[in-house]
């Protein structure tokens, strides 16, 4: 972690230069007196060839609350309490389990989730957020540009499993 503490970039709009001693491929931003839907998440990132999986990639996610706001209060980070680190098993994996997030209060943004991709080689760089099929609020741009910074389809369908928690998958490719 320390090796790739340093590959991030020193400001407060990143997450790997302010990563906890310990991270698993596994995390909960929400907790279970939070309003609104529960979603799971999980992937495997890839290295640039699509296919091998890469192993020890830093991921830090963050995304709004139930009205479409990141930190309000004082004390908490400018990104909110729906933040935090997953680093890659062996394989690649990664899951993280949160709520549902809000657009933006005006509207003009689509409900998402930010990502960014630290590695030993690559300085942390942001990929597409994760957005939710069915949101009217996604541009014809988005959905034209998914896909561009991560590889693979960021506008992700929620199915319900048998837990009631909205489930979808987002595999992430390298692009260096």
């Amino acid at each position: 972690l320390a090796r790739l503490r340093r590959n991030g970039v020193s400001d407060n709009w990143t997450g790997a230069s302010d990563v906890p001693e310990t991270v698993s491929n596994s995390t909960v931003l929400s907790n279970g007196t939070d309003k609104g839907d529960s979603i799971e998440i999980s992937g495997t990132v890839f290295q640039k060839d699509g296919k091998t999986a890469a192993a020890g990639t830093l991921l830090y996610l963050y995304h709004t609350d139930l009205e479409g706001y990141y930190g309000r209060r004082k004390d908490e980070h400018r990104h909110g309490r729906y933040r935090g680190w997953l680093l890659t098993d062996r394989n690649g994996r990664y899951s993280f389990k949160t709520i549902k997030p809000a657009p933006y209060p005006e509207n003009r943004w689509a409900a998402h989730i930010h990502m960014t991709v630290t590695t030993e080689l690559k300085r942390e760089d942001w990929i597409d957020s994760i957005l939710f099929e069915g949101d009217r609020l996604i541009s014809p741009r988005e959905r034209s540009e998914a896909g561009k910074r991560g590889g693979f389809n960021p506008i992700l369908s929620l199915e319900k499993g048998e837990d009631g928690i909205l489930k979808a998958t987002r595999n992430i490719q390298l692009m260096a």
